[in-house]
């Protein structure tokens, strides 16, 4: 991993706390010559996590991991080896006095019990750094004198915006010429290109919009494509409709500010492939529970429809602003329309479905590894997601859907397409603009 690349010859000593795990059971085995230690409530939560409907599949993998390990060495209270760079791992029993931090952060909960180990062995002369995923404890480990860092195994990298899926090139005018004639066009340049990037071509005479086809020619990208009456404005937007109409594409992922466009794009080319070309069952849109403010589920009043209305309403506030009353009536009496809190996708199979993730952006990764996984046959997934509008402290900029993203992208059955043309209110603009500024 690279933020555990040593930059002195000196072993370290990282005490990971239960997030690293819940978001990367591998961990254990990403700190090369290093030492891991893991403070004891670290299992404990890991136990408690174990039939968490989100995190329950990755707190048994690492507990799994951690057993492999046991009935290899016999004993996990002392280092017992890891890979081949040298590095070790051990559960820690003991330095849990928590006199050794402020008085502030005795509190004798667990981040104190993590605390309070990191801070004792430092206190013995190891060189200590804590990792989390989690933002306030990193805070917390900061406050009491300690090295601590984001959890970065499973990121992209340094990367700030990632991957777009756009690029611009320059282009003759014959070759937009065969482009709009054959509607396909050799290009060297479009060989060296992921699959499915969208190509803004631009000549002397004029411009087109391509993208790149799983057989490396450039495909002409219509403008003039619709889905469920809506057409693309901006090039992304044309360029994702014709992604999103295509059905040999199956995960789709949408970026962009507020406002771009990207819930009302997934909406209608769902309603699309649903009501006018009969290409799936219905549309099934799911929403994580994090909202603004942290506001989760089961701390609102009322049953569990009545609870999910504020998340699903923004799903109708979009449908209803594309379509007349009637129609909206008319999918939802067919039940051609789900919307559901992403919780009730663990244990099922999505069969010949148009399945959304809305505010993707707030998952960690292995979660987005599990709604990919629960896709049936005959179904397509869309995934939409704002960076700049993250409610869950653990995941950072560059890791859950970025990372997915570039782990996927040139992949056949993948594509991805950041939106970057705000279609509302210059306040919302401008508002979107300073949160991007905001970096977590």
């Amino acid at each position: 991993m690279s933020n555990t690349k040593a930059q002195a010859s000196t072993r370290r000593t990282y005490v990971l706390d239960t997030s690293v795990l819940l978001a990367d059971p591998a961990a254990l085995r990403r700190f090369e010559e290093h030492e891991v230690v893991l403070p004891v409530v670290v299992i404990t939560e890991l136990e408690a996590k174990r039939h968490h409907p989100e995190l329950g599949y990755f707190a048994r993998s690492a507990l799994r991991m951690l057993d492999e390990l046991r009935v290899k060495h016999g004993r996990l209270d002392a280092p017992v080896p890891v890979g081949e760079e040298g590095g070790s791992i051990r559960v820690e029993l003991n330095h849990t006095d928590a006199s050794s931090l402020p008085s502030g952060f005795r509190l004798g909960d667990n981040d104190t019990r993590i605390l309070a180990v990191a801070r004792n062995l430092a206190d013995e002369g190891h060189e200590v750094i804590l990792v989390s995923k989690d933002l306030p404890m990193r805070i917390k480990a900061s406050a009491v004198g300690l090295d601590a860092q984001e959890y970065r195994g499973e990121t992209l990298g340094d990367s700030d915006t990632g991957y777009s899926g756009m690029a611009e090139i320059e282009v003759s005018a014959d070759a937009l010429d065969e482009l709009y004639d054959d509607g396909t066009l050799d290009l060297a340049e479009a060989r060296e290109m992921p699959c499915h990037v969208g190509l803004v071509m631009l000549s002397e005479r004029g411009s087109a919009l391509g993208r790149v086809g799983p057989d490396k020619q450039v495909h002409l990208v219509k403008g003039d494509r619709e889905a469920f009456g809506l057409h693309g404005r901006s090039a992304e937007q044309r360029v994702a409709l014709d992604i999103l109409l295509d059905p040999e594409v199956g995960i789709v992922s949408l970026g962009g500010r507020a406002g771009t466009g990207k819930s009302a794009l997934a909406l209608c080319a769902g309603l699309e492939a649903v009501m006018e070309r009969q290409q799936h069952k219905k549309v099934v849109v799911f929403r994580p529970l994090f909202a603004v403010g942290g506001q989760e589920l089961g701390y609102l009043p009322g049953s569990e429809s009545e609870k999910m209305s504020p998340w699903g309403q923004a799903v109708f506030d979009t449908l209803g602003a594309l379509t007349s009353k009637d129609v909206v009536d008319e999918i939802l009496d067919r039940g051609m329309l789900e919307v559901l809190p992403l919780t009730h996708i663990r244990g099922r199979s999505l069969h010949d479905s148009f399945v959304i993730v809305d505010e993707a952006q707030s998952l960690e990764r292995n979660v987005l590894l599990t709604v990919l996984s629960r896709i049936g046959a005959n179904s397509k997934v869309v995934l939409t997601h704002d960076v700049a509008q993250r409610d869950n402290l653990r995941v950072g900029r560059h890791d859950g859907v970025v990372a997915v993203v570039e782990k996927l992208k040139g992949h056949p059955l993948f594509a991805h397409v950041t939106l970057t043309r705000s279609e509302r209110s210059p306040i919302a603009a401008l508002v979107t603009e300073m949160l991007e500024n905001v970096v977590v």
